[in-house]
Parts: C-alpha cells; sequence; structure tokens
C-alpha cells in the first residue's frame, strides 16, 4: 500500500452512491482510512507506517530485495511557526506530504513520523533512495502563506538494509542518526549512514553506528500520556535498552511500548541513602553504554530539572568517549507557571531547593517570586527521610520571616500527574506551613511581597516582554 493509494481511494469511497448500507459500508472505509492516515498530510500515520513499514521489512528480508529508510525533516521549523503563525507552519508540511506523495513509487511507504518528520520506506537501495529525495527537494517551492512567500528547505538521512541489523528499529535510528550529521553539517543537506562503518563490531559484540548516539536521556513530562514529545517516544521505541525512573502511571505506559523496559526506581529502598541510589542508578546505565548498547534513559518530569543523575551520566558518557544528549521535558515549574497562572517575567523568580535555602546563607528578593522545590524534604541532610519534619518546617518559617510577615499568602503546589487529577493549589498563611500536609514533591509557592514599581515610561520596557512570543 503506497502512500499515494490512500489518495485515490478516498476520493473513490467519497464518490460512492448506495442506500443505507452502502453508506455505512462507505463510513465505516473513510473513518479506518482516516484513522490510518494523517489528517494534515494525508500520508500514513505514525502507527500505519510502523505497522505496514515492519511488515514491508520483514518480506523483503525474506524475499532478499533490497529496502532503504529515509527520515527527513524540515530545516529550521520552528522558525516558520514562530515567525509567520502555525498556520504557515501547517501548509508547509501539507506541500511538504504533497511532495512526497508525487515522489515515492506504488511499492514505497511514506508517512508522517510526528512534528515536522516524516518516514519513508523504499523499495530499494540507497541509490533509489537518494533518487526519491533529490526529486522531492527539486519539487519544493516557495509557499504562499497571505501576503508572505516563504523558503524552505528539507535534511534528510538515507541507510539502507543489510546484515548488520537486526531489526527494523535499528535501520531507522541510523537513518535518523544520518538526519543529525546532516543537521549539525549545515543543514539542507542529505547524509547517507555508513554501511562499512555501520557493520563494524563494538568491544561488545553489537553492530552500531559509531556516529549514533550511544546514550539519550529523556523526558516523559509529569502526566505522560499529554506531554511526551514525538521525538521521546521514538528514542524509547528505537533503543537497544530502555531504563526508568519515573512513577508507576508512566512506566506501566511505556512498558506498553517497551515490555523491556528497566525500572530504575527499583534501587530505592525506605531508609536507604538516596545518594547511594543515585550512585547505583548511574553505574546501571552506564554499564550498559559501556557494553555497546543504544540505551535511552527515561526520567519523570524534565530530566535536567532538580535532577542529578540525567546530568552526570551525560557527562559521564561522553568524558569515556561516548556520544551522549538530552532531550528536554515539561517540569513541574512548566505546570506551575499553566496552573497558577504566573508569569515569572513579570516580576522575576527565584527557584532554590529548600534543604539548600534552609542551611545556605541565601537572600531573598521578596518583591519576585520565590519557588522552594522538595519543601517537605527541608533540612533532611541524611538524604533517607520520605516525611515532613514539623520542626524543619519551622525552622523554615523563622528563616522566611525575614522578608515575609507571617500572615502572607503562599500556596502548596503539586502537578496533576494524571488528566484525571487536578493540581494541588492549596493557598494558606505563611505561620501555618508547619502544620500542613506535604507529598516529596510538593512545592512553596511564595508569591512578590509587593509589587515592583513600574517604570516611567512603561512603553519603553513593553517590547522587551514581546520581543519573542516562544520565549518560556
Amino acid at each position: 500500500m503506497a502512500a499515494g493509494r490512500g489518495r485515490r481511494f478516498a476520493v473513490a469511497v467519497g464518490g460512492a452512491a448506495g442506500g443505507p448500507a452502502a453508506r455505512s459500508a462507505r463510513d465505516r472505509q473513510r473513518y479506518r482510512w482516516q484513522s490510518e492516515h494523517d489528517g494534515l498530510t494525508r500520508l500514513l500515520s505514525q502507527k500505519q507506517i510502523r505497522k505496514l513499514g515492519q511488515a514491508a521489512w520483514e518480506q523483503a528480508r525474506r524475499q532478499d530485495r533490497p529496502i532503504s529508510v529515509v527520515v527527513l525533516d524540515v530545516d529550521y521549523f520552528k522558525q516558520v511557526n514562530d515567525r509567520y503563525g502555525h498556520a504557515a507552519g501547517d501548509e508547509a508540511l501539507r506541500k511538504l506530504g504533497g511532495w512526497i506523495e508525487q515522489a515515492v513509487g506504488s511499492e514505497d511507504l511514506a508517512g508522517r513520523s510526528g512534528g515536522d518528520e516524516f518516514t519513508l520506506l523504499i523499495a530499494g537501495d540507497a541509490d533509489r533512495a537518494a533518487a526519491v529525495v533529490r526529486e522531492i527537494r527539486d519539487a519544493i517551492e516557495p509557499i504562499a502563506v497571505f501576503d508572505d512567500r516563504i523558503g524552505i528547505s528539507i535534511s534528510a538521512g538515507i541507510c539502507a538494509d543489510s546484515a548488520a541489523f537486526d531489526s527494523l528499529g535499528a535501520l531507522v535510528h541510523a537513518a535518523d542518526g544520518a538526519l543529525r550529521r546532516a543537521k549539525q553539517e549545515g543543514r539542507n543537506r542529505v547524509v547517507l549512514a555508513g554501511a562499512d562503518a555501520r557493520a563494524a563490531p563494538d568491544a561488545g559484540g553489537a553492530a552500531v553506528d559509531p556516529h549514533a548516539d550511544r546514550l539519550v536521556v529523556v523526558g516523559c513530562g509529569i502526566q505522560m500520556g499529554r506531554h511526551m514529545s514525538p521525538r521521546c517516544e521514538s528514542e524509547i521505541r528505537l533503543a537497544d535498552v530502555v531504563m526508568c525512573l519515573v512513577d508507576p502511571f508512566a512506566l506501566a505506559m511505556i512498558r506498553a511500548l517497551r515490555p523491556d523496559a528497566v525500572n530504575l526506581g527499583e534501587h530505592y529502598a525506605d531508609g536507604k541513602d538516596r545518594r547511594d541510589s543515585y550512585r547505583e542508578i548511574d553505574a546501571a546505565i552506564m554499564a550498559q553504554v559501556r557494553a555497546g548498547k543504544r540505551v535511552c534513559a527515561v526520567f519523570y518530569g524534565h530530566p535536567g530539572v532538580f535532577a542529578d543523575v540525567p546530568h552526570r551520566v551525560v557527562r559521564r558518557a561522553r568524558e569515556e568517549g561516548f556520544s551522549a544528549r538530552m532531550e528536554p521535558g515539561v517540569s513541574a515549574e512548566a505546570c506551575l507557571y499553566a496552573d497558577l497562572g504566573i508569569d515569572p517575567g513579570r516580576h522575576g523568580v527565584q527557584s532554590l531547593e529548600a534543604t539548600q535555602f534552609l542551611l545556605q546563607d541565601r537572600v531573598l528578593d521578596p518583591a519576585g517570586l520565590v519557588l522552594l522545590w522538595q519543601v517537605a524534604l527541608a533540612g533532611d541532610l541524611t538524604c533517607t527521610r520520605r516525611q515532613a519534619d514539623r520542626a524543619q518546617l519551622q525552622r523554615l518559617v523563622d528563616k522566611l520571616r525575614r522578608w515575609y510577615p507571617a500572615d502572607h499568602e503562599v500556596i502548596l503546589y503539586e502537578a496533576a500527574r494524571l488528566p484525571i487529577e487536578t493540581s494541588r493549589i492549596d493557598r494558606l498563611r505563611l505561620l501555618d506551613l508547619p502544620e500542613a500536609q506535604y507529598q516529596e514533591f510538593t512545592t512553596l509557592v511564595i508569591p512578590p511581597l509587593a509589587a515592583v514599581r513600574e517604570p516611567a515610561d512603561r512603553l519603553a520596557v513593553a517590547p522587551l516582554a514581546d520581543a519573542n512570543p516562544a520565549t518560556g
């Protein structure tokens, strides 16, 4: 089933005539077509390209026929959205989908794999795949949006199948690595994954692309079902080993994608020093990296925010000569700003870990927003406590009284982890903090004590706030 056939099928269905039974059959066919295709580009959906691609790859293997994978995306696509609006971005993707459909053959598969990224399975070797990409690039022309004409370009990575690959996922991963190299080398180009380098076994005996990232650290967001990005899901699917430090709900969802996902949370235990757990998790991840596996380490929320292990393993992997990177995720702080309707750019923000603030000589600016994280664990130097300590909370209140009156309204915030939950937003007086209820992840939000005096010429600073709508 080629991507182009789907469009002709939809037109034929829409033009048929008949009674109620025929209309019911047409409706079922239309709904099925819609479920299998991307609504914007009309190419195959991410799920369908994966399903049909697996069948095509297996058939090519059985019949000893060449097959290649192309992964391509739009250069600087975010800038198109930011400068011209999402309508322009959608039109660019719609046009690109049409150019792709015209270039692929009847035995090829083409689908939108997420965002501005497309995956093609070409029935042929790398030369034929390169010819298809060349035809797509030759077809690209400026896109008319309102009174503007927007020029776009694409980058692509190509990888031809060989005995070195043990799965379609590994083949796609290599093509994706070639796409990343195309981006690093300047964009608007096509890079072929090196077949001879790809086939060279590493110390662990596994065939890997030496240019591919050996370790990718991703964040699944606070609500994984809503916050997980297509890039995060792609890395989870394509990795040799998936290792997770997430909440039980996210772990269940990840294991629906990867039943073999490793639960790093098993390194924690009641009364155990969390620093020992961190070292064990670090060692477990690095052991897989050193064994030659492509590792995806998944962390709750944003992997680089209030998280020591993700930064440490990326740094260690790079120090040992492995390619490693971190992909961002939705953090609790991002949820906080949305749920409380706070713009951190209005009065500024200080964001501190509660124990760090309590025990160090830190000075607050009460005219700005203050966030104290892991407030329930304030004052815990043993890294074993999981419950709030009223005496330490009273110490925290006493220190905050240097800047705030006892009746200053503060907020205890907990982001909702499930779509059926609501975020906790409890407003109370500062002096009542020791008697409140806490989770390990409760955040103390301290609103500004007084509004910052506005500049005499407000217009002089207004453009600064609107200069980049995408900031944050």
